[in-house]
């Protein structure tokens, strides 16, 4: 799928803005982290003079902030302070944040993009989007807008883009690696970014209290023989009680993916302001659309990895765990 109109639209609103609000969805993970820092460095060099701030309701967890050392983030802004608004790997926090009440304003026309991987839909009238579902991560786009445009890669930036596209894809063993993944991944290691870092970092350096959090989620497990589901459990107390943090639950749900006899896994957890939070996740082979069952829920995502939220908390009633 080609983008070039697209790009070349992308190119024009970042060379005539001044001040650019990159946002991402809340506890980023490190596709969303990976394209905003790129894209803020191709800004850096190319328009120094330009002001560029990263957007997002939470601050990184302290595992992925060993990849992304070199900017910061911020959890409040004031709109009067940009003229330009891109939302990379968005989620559906445009609508929940109320990103929609101030952009339709003739001030914003034609300064609004859309870069992701996710089909959420359109923004607003006017706005530019640049969503393609077969990318493996938005990071993979922005590789692409790069590339169109010309724009030269430095390690840092490549080890930026890595960082996504290696997390996205599961240290490339999701059905979303193509041919073209493993083209743009050879691509950026060829201009300096390491797989041994993001590898060491993502999937192999996990602490003790992760570690024990995912021993609460093995012990709770179950799996329904019927709908092949494998599911559990985490509670705020369980985060208590591990010392761990809402970051630490990553991986839990394709690790009860790969429970022989499974067709997808569900993990629902705790989250603040009375929410639980559901992870699905489902492999190519086994023929679930789990974002069919996210959207029953109001949810969204990929055929093989989505989710939902809903208000409640978790409780035990007569040995299972119901959502009150």
């Amino acid at each position: 799928m080609s983008f070039i109109e697209e790009f070349r639209k992308l190119a024009a609103i970042l060379e005539n803005a001044q001040n650019i609000l990159l946002t991402i969805h809340p506890r980023p993970d490190a596709d969303a982290l990976g394209s905003a820092f790129a894209l803020n460095s191709y800004i850096e060099k190319t328009f120094p003079a330009k002001k560029v701030t990263i957007y997002t309701v939470d601050q990184p967890g302290k595992q992925l902030a060993q990849l992304f050392k070199e900017y910061s983030v911020v959890n409040k802004f004031s709109y009067q302070d940009f003229d330009s608004f891109i939302f990379l790997d968005r989620g559906s926090i445009f609508y929940e944040l109320g990103f929609n009440k101030f952009l339709l304003k003739p001030q914003f026309l034609n300064k609004i993009a859309n870069i992701d991987h996710h089909n959420k839909g359109a923004l607003i009238p006017d706005a530019l989007n640049i969503v393609n579902s077969k990318s493996s991560a938005t990071c993979e786009i922005v590789y692409d807008f790069f590339k169109q445009i010309s724009f030269k890669l430095d390690f840092k930036t490549a080890q930026f883009l890595l960082n996504g596209i290696f997390a996205d894809t599961g240290g490339f063993r999701h059905s979303n690696t193509s041919p073209k993944t493993l083209e743009t991944a050879s691509d950026l290691m060829r201009k300096g970014a390491s797989i041994t870092k993001v590898n060491r970092v993502l999937f192999a350096n996990k602490s003790l209290d992760t570690l024990k959090l995912w021993g609460v989620a093995l012990e709770r497990a179950q799996l329904n023989k019927n709908t092949g589901m494998a599911v559990s459990f985490i509670t705020k107390k369980d985060l208590e009680k591990c010392h761990a943090t809402i970051h630490d639950l990553g991986g839990i749900s394709e690790m009860l993916n790969t429970i022989s006899g499974s067709k997808f896994s569900l993990v629902l957890s705790e989250r603040p302001n009375n929410k639980v939070k559901a992870s699905l996740r489902s492999d190519e082979h086994k023929k679930i659309d789990v974002s069919e069952i996210a959207r029953e829920f109001k949810g969204g995502g990929h055929k093989l990895s989505s989710g939902f939220e809903i208000e409640g908390k978790l409780k035990k009633l007569a040995g299972s765990w119901i959502i009150e």
